[in-house]
């Protein structure tokens, strides 16, 4: 006998967009959502776009598609957690591990290669025509791009459910111009879909001014983020002997004095070869896994159990994932070993979509080895045109990126 899981409704299951499936479809409604990410084109390039480290430097850094891949399954082991060990969750009454990963496989769909810096140029760049947000670009990639005529961009989107499209919007602020940082938001054309996804323009306008709107699933697809980047940089960190044992007890002792003396012990048996750095991260997940809980929410956004749930960790926890965060901000991000490859990576993108926009609105000629998007001539206006050179770059792997660079600087 098949349970019904009662933790959903038919409303998080409806797409946006009709789905064409057979009579004998065996999987549910968030498996299809998850199946169909895994088998986009832009979730494969992820394999070649730059996570921390720039591809290429060498072959056992984390890429956009092994960080992603590491989200979903600390994801899933959350959820496994959570229905296994909370008295509120029952078997006809979870959460689903499928929805969970397909938030986390889906969260960096949107990243451009670089990284980061390459991600904060391209805002700057498109800043005249609404700018440039990863996750605004993964929501733009599951309802535009994907599984779409890109001669066209009709029939476009992989028809994903409202809960799916809720699962990957940390941020639900419209428009660069209404945030404080001009980071950390969605596309103005994107406001029809964030309507959608609430069914209900007081919570567009509560997001609209900055409340923090989303339901447990997102909670947990940003935890699981915030696990995997945090321990899989420091474990990359320490393989290129970018810290030393007295680099970091100068970085606790002057610049984060609050960290606990147990994460400071475990670190340092790591840099001095007492203690397997596999060993360390695999036991750091697990403990932080267990000390995560649900606790229910007085009043909630909307009276369904996906908004009726908070996500807690152990302060303990809570700490040591700070703690280990800033030591990466400040001793591995900021090194030359990662700042100066960026730089160079950032640069070439710059100068590949200052090439494109320059073809497109006829200041250059088109070279023949970097043709144009397709479909971009066709009867757009600028600010669409824009946006698909955007998309284009954006979907480049890093050397998709350099390939087409020497290409224009030959």
């Amino acid at each position: 006998m098949i349970l019904i899981n009662t933790f959903y409704t038919d409303w998080d299951c409806e797409s946006i967009g009709e789905r064409h499936l057979p009579e004998n479809e065996y999987r549910n409604a968030f498996e299809i959502d998850r199946d169909r990410i895994i088998h986009s084109t832009a979730f494969r390039r992820l394999q070649g776009k730059t996570q921390v480290y720039v591809t290429g430097q060498s072959d056992q850094y984390r890429t956009r598609l092994t960080h992603s891949i590491e989200v979903a399954q600390i994801g899933r082991s959350i959820v496994n957690y959570l229905n296994r060990s909370s008295d509120i969750l029952t078997a006809d009454y979870e959460i689903d591990s499928a929805l969970v990963e397909a938030a986390c496989l889906a969260h960096d769909l949107g990243n451009p290669p670089i990284g980061h810096k390459g991600e904060s140029r391209l805002n700057e760049l498109m800043d005249k025509w609404g700018g440039f947000e990863g996750n605004a670009q993964s929501l733009r990639i599951l309802t535009d791009i994907v599984r779409g005529d890109r001669r066209s961009y009709t029939n476009a989107g992989m028809q994903a459910t409202r809960a799916c499209l809720d699962g990957i919007l940390k941020y639900k602020i419209v428009g660069k111009e209404h945030t404080q940082s001009g980071a950390k938001f969605l596309y103005p054309d994107q406001q029809d879909i964030l309507s959608w996804v609430h069914n209900d323009q007081r919570l567009d306008e509560l997001a609209q001014n900055g409340t923090q709107i989303r339901p447990i699933e997102c909670a947990i697809m940003d935890l699981s983020d915030d696990i995997a980047y945090t321990t899989s940089d420091l474990f990359d960190g320490v393989k290129q002997s970018l810290l030393t044992p007295e680099q970091v007890e100068q970085f606790w002792d002057n610049q984060y004095p609050e960290a606990s003396k147990k994460i400071r012990a475990e670190v340092d048996q790591v840099l001095r070869n007492q203690f397997p750095m596999s060993r360390f991260i695999a036991g750091l997940i697990g403990r932080w896994i267990y000390s995560i809980s649900i606790e229910l929410v007085k009043d909630p956004f909307i009276a369904i159990p996906r908004y009726k749930y908070v996500l807690e960790m152990a302060e303990e926890s809570h700490s040591e994932l700070m703690a280990l965060r800033a030591l990466n901000y400040n001793l591995i991000y900021n090194s030359d070993y990662v700042k100066i490859p960026e730089s160079n990576g950032v640069e070439i993108l710059e100068e590949l979509f200052l090439y494109y926009r320059d073809v497109v609105f006829e200041k250059r000629s088109v070279l023949e080895p970097l043709p144009l998007p397709a479909g971009i001539s066709g009867d757009f206006n600028e600010n669409q045109k824009m946006r698909m050179i955007c998309d284009f770059v954006a979907g480049m792997t890093d050397n998709h990126a350099i390939r087409l660079h020497s290409y224009l600087k030959a």
